[in-house]
């Protein structure tokens, strides 16, 4: 039900604060020629500043500039633009139909949240499952600079980002892996991190608890391992009301 909300939230606010600035542009149609590209830019603008009002995640601020022209201008879009958007989906999303686990960005807060795990734990090793753009280890690498954090990730565009991302920060303890998660050895590390969905959770849990070492944290947010209560869970202070799930082995 958590996971339902998270995903129909955001777009019941992108539709109502459309719907708000869509009103508001007929209310000065005696003014204005509504469906023109420069109003339409406009209704865009408007709305993506009312989801920052509401602190929506910077993704939905884009969604909401451009679903007026998108909506409007739609049929004007050439055939190709299709495809390269479908290969551009497909090399950001890589792993989503296989594993069933979407591209979540853990947000500033949390990242706080799990440097402080970092420091509590006194973690040497830690390692971010499916890192998507570095945001989790570079944040950890620059608070902890005698931590070795690393990022396992396997969708190409998203490691060649988040590769460079990692280069323009000159950390030395930074560093992204392309690698799949099953064929890492969770045992090299004193704190495990991930934020996927709930299909793998069942079957990472084994892994982790088949590998990794007594005493150390696999720490899950938001989704929780079936049929086992985390020893401790950690609520973030955020839009989202992240939830840390905490499990020592």
């Amino acid at each position: 039900m958590r996971v339902l909300r998270n995903q129909i939230v955001p777009w019941i606010k992108v539709l109502g604060c459309q719907a708000l600035v869509l009103a508001a542009v007929l209310s000065l149609s005696r003014f204005i020629t509504p469906g023109t590209l420069p109003v339409l830019l406009g209704q865009g603008a408007a709305a993506a500043a009312l989801g920052r009002l509401l602190r929506m995640p910077p993704i939905w601020l884009v969604v909401q500039f451009l679903l007026p022209v998108a909506v409007v201008y739609g049929d004007a879009v050439p055939a190709w633009a299709y495809l390269a958007a479908f290969v551009l989906c497909a090399l950001v999303y890589w792993n989503s139909a296989s594993e069933q686990v979407p591209l979540y960005l853990t947000n500033r807060r949390t990242w706080q949240a799990l440097s402080d795990l970092v420091a509590a734990a006194q973690a040497k090793r830690v390692v971010d499952l499916g890192s998507g753009m570095g945001g989790v280890v570079t944040f950890l690498a620059r608070a902890h600079p005698d931590v070795e954090v690393s990022g396992l990730e396997t969708a190409p565009l998203v490691v060649a980002a988040s590769k460079l991302r990692i280069a323009f920060s000159r950390l030395a303890n930074a560093r992204i892996v392309y690698r799949s998660l099953w064929d890492a050895d969770l045992g090299a590390y004193d704190l495990v991190y991930c934020f996927l969905s709930p299909v793998p959770m069942a079957r990472l849990f084994d892994k982790a608890r088949a590998e990794m070492r007594p005493g150390t944290l696999f720490v899950s947010n938001s989704f929780t391992v079936p049929g086992r209560a985390a020893d401790r869970i950690l609520d973030v202070d955020d839009a989202r009301r992240t939830q840390l799930h905490i499990y020592t082995l």
